[in-house]
Order: structure tokens, then sequence, then C-alpha cells
């Protein structure tokens, strides 16, 4: 009985999670290898494929185009990002450099 109990509470709090909480799932900071990246206007119009935390390539995440920054990015550097609100939107904090 108490194993039930127990599922429920697991199955209804990951739902709760999923559906009021979704920036919890992910952390908001993240590395981000920069795919592609053109000047316009001075600022700078990158495609970002997101990296785990040993920088390897997280395929749960699709490629992210048209993040624009200001912050001079090339191809193949790594940035450091924020996915605010655990949503689409792209705030670059900086490059990364080990």
């Amino acid at each position: 009985m108490s194993d039930m109990l127990q599922t429920f509470v697991k199955k209804e709090m990951e739902k709760q999670i999923q559906e009021k909480y979704p920036h919890m799932q992910h952390p908001s900071g993240m590395y981000a290898k920069v795919v592609r990246s053109k000047e316009v206007n001075g600022r700078y119009l990158c495609t970002l494929k997101i990296l785990d935390k040993a920088m390897n390539t997280d395929n749960d995440f699709p490629e992210i185009p048209n993040v624009k920054t200001e912050i001079e990015l090339k191809q193949g550097d790594i940035a450091v990002i924020l996915l605010l609100y655990g949503g689409s939107i792209v705030f670059v904090l900086g490059r990364y450099e080990p």
C-alpha cells in the first residue's frame, strides 16, 4: 500500500514540476558551442548548441538559431548562457575560456 502512495506522490511531484516549474528540470546556466556566427550592424547573430557539464553535446536540446549578442563570438567558441525561466530565451553572459 505504501508503495502505491509513494509512486502516486512521485508522479504528481514530477507533473507539478514539469507544468509549473520547468526551469527546475535543467540548469539555467549552461555552456553552448557556437555553431555559426555572423556580424550584423555591430551585433552578433549566432546559432548555439547546448553542451553538458563535461563539454559534450547535449542532445536533449536542439540547436538554437538567431541568438543575438553584443559579445564577439566566433564559430567554435564556447559561450556561457542563461535560459531565462527554463524557456527558449537565451541570454549570453560571455565567452568561456578554460
